[in-house]
């Protein structure tokens, strides 16, 4: 039964975040300061006895009030429109459930944006942060107005790619409560794509400047997988110097290279390889494309 009441109160959780406009917000209307708590619930993180966060009786009466429910509204269930099953059958065994994807300003926003749709179509919570040279770099690439609000840009992305809003959390660049930016709940997996040689150097030293190098460093000291793309030619003594060194400490290292033995017919195609890799890196099943030999 607690389980039963458990899951009644998640669902109900999440459409008070869509109630709210966003996790943050929903805190601050029910009284917390920080919403890392509630960042920890939506994501199910575990404990250390296994349990996974739940929404004990006290937290449940403030959220009621705080959004002005009737008592008990927490706990039952209510009908509301069927959302979408954006899960993949080939997908439901995976360990990954939270992921974290980083947009610099280096160019190669579609393999980024493709990897978002695919990403959210399989079903993954993605925590989304993105430098302010990366909304330059879409516009130009993609024609795509990336707003620089995080909550405007998880409105845009939500209905571009028609998911649900609590699959998608957008941060701001120092947006240091999001628990990206914390090793007790940071996302299970972490891709920068593509990733400016700016940011490798960052994330190479650890200057942890902003959110997206902070996230970075938190993946490496968890020794979470951490996927990086980096999009530059030629490359200088100094950029494969801290691609070594960053091969050295467990990160993926994955040029956005592809390759011509599937005969791409398109641009999409060939981004679609590199998307493909990169799933590939992080044991996902897919099919964007044919498997060697398949």
């Amino acid at each position: 039964m607690k389980k039963e009441i458990q899951a009644i109160r998640l669902a109900n959780f999440r459409q008070l975040i869509k109630e709210a406009g966003n996790i943050s917000k929903l805190a601050h209307l029910c009284g917390y300061k920080k919403p890392v708590y509630f960042y920890q619930i939506n994501a199910q993180k575990e404990k250390p006895n296994g349990q996974t966060m739940g929404i004990g009786n006290a937290m449940a009466r403030k959220l009621e009030a705080g959004m002005n429910k009737p008592e008990g509204w927490l706990s039952q269930e209510h009908r509301s429109t069927p959302k979408t099953n954006f899960a993949s059958a080939s997908n439901e065994k995976s360990s990954l459930h939270t992921i974290t994807l980083a947009w610099t300003g280096a160019s190669g926003m579609p393999y980024g944006m493709r990897l978002l749709e695919v990403l959210l179509g399989m079903g993954h919570t993605v925590y989304l942060v993105y430098s302010q040279a990366a909304q330059v770099v879409a516009q130009q690439e993609l024609d795509f107005a990336l707003p620089a609000s995080p909550q405007k840009a998880q409105e845009a992305l939500c209905q571009k790619f028609q998911c649900p809003a609590e699959q998608l959390h957008v941060f701001g660049s120092q947006e240091w409560f999001a628990p990206i930016a914390s090793g007790n709940a940071t996302a299970d997996a972490m891709i920068v794509c593509p990733a400016s040689m700016g940011s490798i150097a960052a994330i190479a030293h650890g200057t942890a400047d902003t959110l997206l190098e902070r996230a970075a460093d938190v993946a490496i000291k968890e020794r979470r997988p951490l996927i990086l793309v980096p999009r530059e030619a030629p490359l200088s003594a100094l950029h494969l110097e801290n691609l070594l060194k960053l091969a050295q400490l467990g990160c993926t290292i994955l040029p956005p290279a592809a390759g011509f033995y599937n005969k791409p017919q398109s641009v999409d195609d060939m981004v679609d390889f590199v998307v493909a890799r990169i799933l590939d890196q992080l044991r996902l099943p897919h099919q964007l494309m044919p498997k060697w030999g398949g």
